[in-house]
């Protein structure tokens, strides 16, 4: 029986995708990468963002069903959300060069 999921996208994974948000039928029962998985097909960029070579989800993506951190086995029944998001690092600290030239 087929589902409908939402799936959110941010940073670099909204740019791969042209959109924010997407709504797609799924398997009752698909898993969270599996589900990914399938985008990444529709969406050749996007995979190489989400899965490494061996077909894995990267550790540094967030994945969320319902605002709930999960993992890629997280099977899905319908009616949620499903967030995908980079890691993000950076930004400017007291130490970093360009706070220093800031302050001058």
């Amino acid at each position: 029986m087929e589902a409908e999921v939402d799936f959110e996208f941010y940073a670099t994974l909204r740019d791969a995708v042209g959109e924010r948000t997407l709504t797609r039928d799924v398997e009752s029962g698909t898993t969270v990468a599996e589900s990914l998985r399938t985008l990444g097909e529709e969406f050749p960029s996007l995979r190489s963002l989400l899965f490494d070579g061996d077909g894995r989800l990267r550790p540094h993506v967030s994945v969320l069903v319902d605002g709930e951190r999960v993992e890629g086995d997280r099977r899905l029944s319908g009616g949620e959300t499903v967030g995908a998001a980079p890691a993000v690092a950076g930004g400017t600290g007291p130490s970093s060069p360009a706070s220093t030239e800031a302050t001058r």
